[in-house]
């Protein structure tokens, strides 16, 4: 009986195969011969939905970063020359937001390669470094940010580093549209602000008002949620980037009640506060309530509780959900992943997977406000220790991997390369397994991510 050999299967078939492959299997796949590793290069076809890596800090040599697969329960770390140093303050499409110490403000993909240089964050020294007029040149155009040769200008740097950028996010993937926009909430009033690949610096929304939480591209348009500040409401506002350089913004005529203590005192220590976030699933726009609650005395953050509503923005009402039909949703300063009912069964259905929401500001406690919420059971569970983050740089945030580059698009997306766009060159991946009976000098290369 004839035997198929299996290296010999046609092109075309294996490239579709690995369509259906996540990202670490798909690298499997490329490293058991010649004719698979070619095939899983091509990507042809869209690739599989994927589960959100934790983006972690880095590791004690400043080196690698290191990321989380909840899959697998594993670690995997990339020797990426972008990721070295930087905070990362958004995550969409598999593409990270990330700041330096000198606030210089990328957007890249750490599995491809490429990124974008983005203008600093407009304006980031107002109000912070009045008194450091004349050492802010010195300190920009050094090589080094060296703690004793920059002193207490370092130290708000770093702090800008970490709080500036509250939320950045993509309205489309920049591997398969040039027509993109990035979209920032910045400053200690986090206003919006927008870039588009072109541009030499960002436009406030002014049109906006002060003190929003989240931000969500949605049916063409951008929507951003204030959390309840004076009469216990949450208000959603909408806005369109386009030819206009002051994009008109609308209040949505509908207003969802804060459904929890929002600033209630708790004997003096402890206070319960509310952050918003906007989230699609079902092809609805939903509000999602987290509620924290917070101590005074060693600045603890412990969240209790999610609600989630969804939002029928044509009738201006809104309906409380008491589960959330099987997904799960990841959420934090990323832009929201939602993973449908068994897409994975390592997914615990109608949950919330969540990361802290703000960069460290406890000594002791670190950015450990991470777990899963059950919205069934109405409790929370940890995904991964929380120690970890006791003494990480910024929150963690979810990243899913994105390895499709446009060097394999269409024509039309790779006209887009006259942009901003570049390219570094490379990292490893220190903890892939190697598929059995494939020895370790079978794997093609160290360019293990780089496919």
């Amino acid at each position: 009986m004839y035997m198929a050999n299996w290296s010999d299967l046609p092109d075309d078939m294996l490239e579709y195969l690995t369509s259906f492959l996540p990202i670490q299997d798909c690298h499997r796949f490329s490293a058991v011969c010649q004719n698979w590793h070619i095939a899983a290069k091509q990507k042809r076809y869209s690739p599989a939905q994927q589960i959100p890596w934790l983006a972690l800090g880095e590791t004690d040599d400043k080196k690698k970063r290191k990321f989380y697969d909840l899959l697998e329960d594993r670690h995997y770390y990339l020797d990426a020359p972008g990721l070295r140093g930087k905070v990362f303050c958004g995550s969409s499409y598999g593409w990270l937001f990330t700041l330096d110490r000198k606030l210089n403000f990328h957007l890249l993909n750490p599995l491809t390669g490429e990124f974008y240089d983005l203008p600093p964050p407009p304006p980031f020294y107002e109000g912070h470094l009045d008194m450091y007029e004349h050492d802010l040149p010195r300190y920009l155009e050094a090589e080094s940010d060296d703690e004793e040769a920059h002193g207490d200008l370092r130290e708000i740097f770093e702090g800008l580093q970490r709080d500036f950028v509250l939320k950045a996010i993509l309205d489309y993937d920049p591997s398969t549209r040039s027509d993109f926009t990035a979209v920032i909430l910045y400053g200690k009033d986090n206003t919006p602000a927008f870039w588009r690949p072109g541009d030499d610096a960002w436009t406030a929304v002014t049109a906006l008002p002060t003190g929003l939480n989240d931000i969500i591209f949605f049916k063409g348009m951008f929507y951003t949620v204030q959390s309840p500040i004076k009469d216990n409401y949450s208000a959603i506002y909408t806005f369109k980037v386009g030819n206009d350089p002051n994009p008109k913004a609308t209040k949505i005529n509908l207003r969802v009640p804060c459904h929890g203590d929002h600033n209630y005192v708790i004997d003096e220590t402890y206070v319960n506060f509310q952050v918003d976030y906007l989230v699609i699933f079902d092809a609805k726009l939903h509000l999602v309530e987290r509620f924290i609650q917070w101590s005074d005395d060693d600045r603890r953050r412990l969240t209790t509780k999610f609600v989630v509503h969804k939002l029928d923005l044509e009738g201006s009402n809104y309906s409380t959900c008491d589960h959330i039909n099987g997904h799960a949703i990841f959420l934090g300063g990323n832009s929201p992943v939602v993973i449908g009912p068994s897409q994975f069964h390592k997914c615990m259905e109608d949950a919330i997977y969540f990361t802290d929401f703000v960069s460290i500001d406890s000594e002791l406690y670190g950015a450990e406000d991470n777990g899963i919420f059950d919205m069934i059971r109405n409790n929370t569970t940890p995904y991964y220790p929380h120690d970890v983050f006791h003494h990480t740089h910024a929150a963690p945030i979810w990243f899913t991997p994105n390895q499709w580059s446009d060097e394999y698009r269409s024509g039309a997306v790779n006209q887009q390369l006259d942009t901003k766009r570049n390219r570094y060159h490379s990292y490893t991946e220190e903890e892939i397994e190697t598929p059995e009976g494939i020895s370790s000098n079978q794997v093609p290369g160290q360019d293990i991510f780089v496919l």
